[in-house]
């Protein structure tokens, strides 16, 4: 099915690829990792951003340990139609860079989901160096005689490197010889580069532990944009978050949010990892403006006991609880004469914090 949506979206591109398009002044291309805890919103901010960008003009990718350069960019793979044949087989990456190729005057989006969960620089490879865009007022020419200066001169936003791929390259010419992009004769002699129109989304949690690093020559192609952490309670959505109830507790989940960030910052004050631990906005979501106890108990509570306290757990939680499961059970299932934020030796602390007529 996909391979007909891809054939039906090639066919719908052959005007450009054989009648020269005249490229249209668009923004600069944009290179950005959104970074911050865990639950913060760094997935919506794109989802924003590109919320009025056809889907035609954005691929999204989630990188993960085990996913290869040869998944993102593309791979040789057997096809049978009747007999068996070898094909090239595109990843995202070349899906997008012919898109962008082939529609110079529209904006094109390549959206990476958890960026550093994958070996990055190996998911990339070669094409790593292509992320070094061409500043204002820099050129560079396929080598023209000066007379003919104007053609073929690669300009702002277009990559200042270039890599060599055959299959890419046959894959954004299709069947043609050569396309002509703006002043750009594309030929099966011509390099890869990223094109002015195709913009770089990423996000990355900084808690992850155990996880690939990007290194400082990888970060630095890239802006970095923090998410902040907090509530913009002038948006209904994110009020109702704020305003839900963990289940039958009485306690709002933004007061309980502020609460435990708090003791977060407190408690491993001194430590690298301290603003990394917090709990996100929407580290857990409301249904109906009502947080469930198990949803709560299963996802923040085993957080703060496996991760963010493993070596501070007598300090926050009720005595009595030594293990996970007891820290669950006493939550879903508080004994007689019992609340369910008992679980917490500082619970008094929470109340009052509640009680608070602010943050």
């Amino acid at each position: 099915m996909s391979g007909e949506k891809e054939s039906d979206e090639e066919n719908n591109l052959e005007t450009s690829k054989k009648v020269k398009v005249p490229v249209q002044p668009l923004d600069p291309p944009k290179q950005i990792i959104y970074y911050g805890v865990p639950g913060c919103g760094k997935s919506n901010k794109i989802r924003e951003k590109l919320k009025n960008v056809p889907e035609k003009n954005k691929v999204r990718v989630v990188f993960h340990p085990e996913y290869t350069n040869a998944e993102f960019i593309g791979q040789i793979l057997p096809k049978v139609n009747g007999h068996v044949t070898y094909e090239f087989t595109p990843g995202p990456f070349t899906q997008i860079i012919k898109r962008a190729y082939l529609n110079p005057n529209e904006q094109f989006y390549l959206v990476i989901e958890e960026i550093n969960r994958g070996n990055a620089a190996a998911i990339f490879g070669d094409t790593f160096q292509l992320l070094d865009r061409l500043k204002t007022g820099e050129t560079d020419s396929l080598g023209n005689d000066p007379a003919n200066a104007a053609a073929n001169t690669f300009t702002e936003g277009w990559s200042q490197y270039f890599v060599q791929n055959d299959d890419v390259n046959a894959y954004i010419r299709g069947t043609e010889n050569s396309i002509q992009i703006g002043n750009i004769r594309f030929d099966s002699n011509t390099a890869i580069r990223l094109p002015p129109n195709l913009s770089i989304l990423a996000t990355m949690n900084t808690s992850d532990q155990n996880v690939f690093t990007l290194d400082n020559a990888f970060q630095r192609r890239f802006d970095m944009e923090l998410v902040r952490n907090e509530f913009d309670l002038t948006k209904p959505a994110v009020k109702t978050q704020y305003e839900a109830e963990i289940d039958d507790t009485g306690i709002q989940w933004g007061k309980f949010w502020g609460w435990i960030n708090a003791k977060i910052t407190a408690t491993l004050k001194g430590l690298s990892s301290t603003e990394d631990k917090r709990l996100g906005v929407w580290f857990v979501s409301n249904v109906g403006g009502i947080i469930d106890d198990k949803v709560f108990a299963e996802k923040v509570l085993k957080f703060l006991w496996d991760d963010v306290f493993k070596f501070k757990r007598p300090q926050i939680f009720a005595d009595g609880i030594d293990t996970l499961e007891k820290l669950i059970n006493f939550f879903e299932k508080p004994s007689e004469g019992k609340e369910r934020f008992d679980v917490f030796k500082d619970k008094a602390n929470l109340v009052a914090f509640v009680a608070s007529p602010t943050l």
